[in-house]
């Protein structure tokens, strides 16, 4: 008997994380009436929201033998996690060919590991591609699926400190005579009056990266002009193995370049393709330790 108290005691139970979830859908062609899984969201009973959205499309190129399906569809996919970033509790039409839908409960250890296993259960086109062709598969990394690695690794590394230093919204709205403007923060110090940004290269298109990167700078140098911060810093998670030498060698020169446009700028930067490695390095700029380069 004393046993089986031990097992079922509260100390011993792994307090899991609960909510509910929703999945953003597609439809490319509503005279065909076909309808896409794009992405998915989860929202904590405390109130704390987690999405992913596809991030490549090569797959609806060749589905629907079109260059535009993978344009559209990578539209499709920023205006959904727009609403769903704005208002997670969110469900509907977006418009006739967008829709969020409500799912129900969801439960797991950690909201990472359920968007996870989501993500992978339901947005079927998000399925890793093989490429038997190289010798070690190239895998892309979203800024969404960067975000919530990183995040679940700072709750402990940062512990008690974790909500002062990366805000449960990590979009800072900004209003003024040209219209109104989201730009990413997801990292805080010094009392809100240093912040960073997150940007992602890790993809095989050097245009992409370029466009990527740049949005990252765009919202470090926005908060600083509008005065919102002091100071700003950029993380970057970097490619990995994989990569053919003339594309590897086009996302390093991208790099290189951006590298010295930030700096010019005053804007410290860090990136690695070890997310293990670059949360070290936001936990350490958080904290006002001393970081030692990683790229």
């Amino acid at each position: 008997m004393d046993t089986l108290d031990s097992i079922f005691s509260p100390s011993n139970q792994q307090e899991l994380v609960s909510g509910q979830w929703s999945v953003a859908r597609w439809v490319p062609d509503i005279a065909t009436g076909e309808v896409l899984n794009i992405g998915v969201m989860v929202l904590t009973s405390d109130g704390q929201h987690e999405l992913r959205m596809l991030d490549d499309y090569e797959r609806l190129s060749c589905l629907f033998n079109s260059k535009n399906a993978a344009f559209h569809a990578e539209l499709a996919c920023k205006v959904a996690k727009e609403y769903l970033s704005s208002s997670p509790n969110f469900t509907g039409s977006i418009s006739p060919t967008l829709h969020i839908e409500s799912r129900g409960f969801a439960q797991g250890k950690t909201l990472e590991a359920i968007i996870n296993r989501l993500y992978a259960s339901v947005v079927t086109l998000g399925k890793p591609r093989q490429k038997p062709q190289r010798k070690q598969k190239f895998q892309s990394i979203s800024i969404d699926s960067a975000y919530s690695s990183i995040k679940e690794k700072l709750k402990k590394s940062l512990q008690i400190d974790y909500e002062s230093h990366v805000p449960q919204n990590p979009y800072h709205t900004i209003s003024d005579s040209f219209g109104t403007e989201k730009i990413y923060l997801p990292f805080m110090r010094d009392k809100n009056k240093q912040a960073a940004s997150l940007a992602t290269a890790a993809y095989a298109d050097s245009y992409r990266v370029k466009s990527y990167l740049y949005d990252g700078f765009r919202n470090v140098e926005t908060a600083l002009n509008k005065n919102i911060i002091d100071e700003g810093a950029l993380f970057i998670v970097l490619p990995g193995e994989g990569l053919d030498k003339e594309t590897d060698e086009r996302i390093h020169d991208e790099l290189t370049t951006f590298y010295s446009f930030t700096k010019r700028h005053g804007i410290y930067i860090e990136s690695s393709s070890d997310i293990a490695l670059l949360t070290s390095s936001i936990n350490s700029w958080c904290q006002n330790k001393e970081v030692a380069s990683i790229h």
